[in-house]
């Protein structure tokens, strides 16, 4: 498996993450919604 990344333009690839109250929330779910992604260390 070999990762190239994402181009501009391209959609972002579908995952699934858990949500605070429970339940899983998956990318696609908010399709056609504004989504903001930050990924980030708080250490």
């Amino acid at each position: 498996m070999t990762s190239r990344g994402i181009q501009p333009g391209e959609a972002a690839p579908d995952f699934e993450l858990p949500q605070a109250g429970g339940g899983q929330l998956r990318l696609s779910d908010l399709r056609g919604k504004p989504v903001l992604l930050h990924f980030g260390s708080y250490s």
